[in-house]
């Protein structure tokens, strides 16, 4: 009796075509990433200006403080989002003097870097503003809860704001092992 599954032995032992890439298909490879990069930044920008948008609206709308302020810091957070994404995540331009495998490389490298790290400069700046402002909403006088409605009020409006987060860190998590597997088939292909 083998150790070893039969499906996995039959798929270990399946001979592998060697990975090529033309220098067309580098080129198109990469300038098609840049485009994705640059799509992926405006339609961030877009929404972080929605997000401004709406709850700028708010602050000024709501007399609740501690709403107006959570609305302000999310505001703030989505500007500095923003500018992260700029700094961090932008669209790479190649520079003629650098062989282009190595410009795209090292383009994949930043990308996979600033998904990598999502929670830190794009989940993070969020939190403050948000729990200042859910609970802003939960305990207003105005509302007329209970302590207790506005806690459970507080707890689920948090849980499901952590769903989401948790989510979108996922999504990046599997960007960035779609991005390991690019970069280790550009290494092949380079050797």
């Amino acid at each position: 009796m083998t150790d070893r599954d039969p499906f996995q032995s039959l798929w270990t032992q399946q001979a592998q075509a060697p990975f090529s890439m033309t220098t067309a298909d580098l080129a198109r490879r990469s300038a098609r990433f840049q485009s994705t990069i640059r799509r992926r930044n405006i339609t961030e920008y877009a929404a972080a200006a929605l997000v401004i948008g709406v709850f700028g609206w708010m602050a000024w709308l709501i007399p609740v403080p501690a709403v107006k302020a959570g609305a302000v810091l999310v505001s703030l957070g989505a500007l500095y989002v923003c500018w992260k994404l700029h700094v961090l995540a932008g669209a790479g331009v190649p520079d003629a003097a650098v062989p282009l495998a190595d410009f795209h490389r090292t383009e994949l490298l930043r990308q996979r870097s600033a998904l990598a790290s999502v929670w830190k400069w794009y989940l993070a700046p969020f939190v403050p503003g948000i729990l200042v402002f859910i609970g802003g909403v939960a305990f207003a006088e105005d509302t007329g809860l209970p302590l207790s409605a506005g806690l459970m009020l507080f707890a689920t409006s948090a849980g499901f704001v952590a769903a989401i987060f948790a989510a979108i860190w996922w999504l990046n998590q599997r960007a960035v092992a779609a991005l390991d597997r690019e970069i280790a088939a550009l290494d092949v292909g380079s050797k």
